[in-house]
């Protein structure tokens, strides 16, 4: 019976990592025009009831402290309430998902030093393809039904696709430069002629 259940929790196992690897969006020809395939890994986020426990935490973008922080340079999170979890990249960076007083979501990253004691497995797995815009964008936080832009995109700006995020609405996760400094954000998807 105990060799049955291990063998029958391997093969989930395995069916859910081959699910994993081969899950994204395969998009063509926006690399420098090159017409390669290139393949943009789909994420979601995990949902951490009653949150991290690290308290309340400055939220930025990107992860970097040169990098672009709404609600006027402040956006912060209290990781003592639900959240959800992006993972964490090489740097130590957390990328959460929280609600705001006002209701909204939003999404961005935690510094290291503020999430040191919170251990988790899930790591950052992003693409970094070159692309350029070919209209105005609308540049969000928020990939929920209520969001709002915090930057916009011109015709002929440069911004580069990150992940492929379809679990609320279609979206490209990307990043651009927003006054000068490093962002990140969702777009909705488009397809270029």
């Amino acid at each position: 019976m105990k060799k049955s259940l291990y063998l029958l929790v391997l093969v989930v196992l395995l069916i859910s990592v081959a699910f994993d690897v081969s899950a994204g969006t395969s998009i063509g020809g926006t690399s420098g025009g090159s017409g390669t395939s290139v393949k943009i890994p789909e994420f979601l986020f995990i949902p951490m009831h009653d949150g991290i426990g690290c308290g309340r935490c400055p939220v930025y973008t990107a992860p970097t402290m040169e990098a672009y922080r709404c609600n006027d340079g402040k956006a912060e999170c209290n990781t003592n309430y639900d959240m959800y979890i992006g993972g964490f990249n090489n740097e130590g960076w957390l990328m959460v998902r929280y609600g705001t007083n006002n209701g909204a979501t939003r999404v961005g990253y935690i510094p290291p030093k503020y999430v040191k004691n919170f251990k988790h497995w899930k790591k950052l797995d992003f693409s970094y393809v070159k692309t350029i815009a070919q209209s105005k964008i609308n540049v969000t936080d928020n990939p929920m039904s209520n969001y709002s832009a915090f930057a916009y995109l011109d015709p002929g700006e440069t911004y580069y696709i990150l992940g492929d995020y379809n679990y609320y609405g279609d979206w490209w996760y990307i990043e651009c430069m927003v006054d000068g400094m490093i962002a990140r954000g969702f777009i909705e998807k488009f397809i270029e002629k």
